[in-house]
């Protein structure tokens, strides 16, 4: 049976989608069958997976509404992995969601039955802390914490901190925190060296966090804008060769 993955922080800009999508993009190189899950209103895994949110016909929403999947929600991709789409109707779901009976597990409902065709399922969570990602923390079994090499992103961690704990003592005792990924590393400046000594002294040694650093580079907007990974658009940016480690490690830790 295959793991479930979310890339999970609160904070908009910090590399969610970027790493959803590079991820699962360079695990299918290794072999690996992949899923990405888009669960984040503003649908932009689904746009850089080369799709116009706002033209779906059907989308997550309508399998969190339903608590069922149909085959054509599943959507393929131009570089291999599978999509499981989102655009603004998910905002909805929430409130819809709000008076039903285990309003927390409908994601989980949703991922079970697909779990045996995946090696890995990766969700790219909102920028919330709301029922969606308490949907995503209740189905997964791993976490990823992108955190950008900056004060501000760092400062707004310890909510994220919380609902995992709640999640891991009240929903999903089998939640694990795989590990922090810096992201947005700047090496001209002293200011991201330094944040990145605060993201480690933050977490470790109880939480790893990776060595394998994603360096900041416009190259990772214009392949969002291109709809394609970074190891199609430049594969030879630094960025690219952090996402190809953490990929490998990944499999070598039993992730996937």
């Amino acid at each position: 049976m295959g793991q479930v993955l979310v890339i999970a922080n609160q904070k908009g800009g910090v590399g969610k989608t970027t790493t959803t999508l590079n991820l699962g993009a360079i695990l299918n190189e290794l072999n690996k069958e992949i899923l990405l899950v888009d669960l984040d209103p503003q649908g932009g895994l689904t746009f850089h997976c080369g799709y116009e949110p706002e033209e779906l016909e059907s989308t997550i929403y309508d399998a969190l509404k339903d608590e069922e999947m149909t085959d054509e929600i599943i959507l393929e991709t131009g570089f291999g992995p599978e999509l499981l789409p989102a655009n603004v109707d998910l905002a909805v779901s929430e409130m819809e969601l709000m008076n039903t009976v285990a309003r927390e597990r409908r994601l989980t409902a949703v991922l079970n039955p697909l779990r045996d065709k995946y090696d890995l399922i990766i969700i790219d969570g909102q920028p919330s802390l709301g029922l969606l990602t308490l949907n995503a923390m209740t189905a997964a079994n791993q976490v990823i914490i992108p955190i950008s090499c900056e004060y501000l992103a760092l400062r707004g961690v310890n909510g994220l901190m919380k609902m995992i704990k709640k999640v891991q003592g009240q929903l999903n005792s089998s939640l694990k925190i795989n590990g922090v990924l810096p992201t947005m590393f700047d090496r001209r400046t002293n200011h991201t060296e330094w944040a990145l000594k605060q993201i480690r002294d933050r977490f470790e040694p109880e939480i790893k966090v990776y060595n394998h650093i994603i360096y900041r580079s416009i190259r990772f907007a214009e392949a969002a804008e291109a709809q394609e990974p970074i190891i199609h658009y430049a594969k030879n940016i630094p960025g690219a060769d952090g996402y190809r480690n953490l990929a490998r490690e990944l499999i070598k830790n039993g992730t996937v």
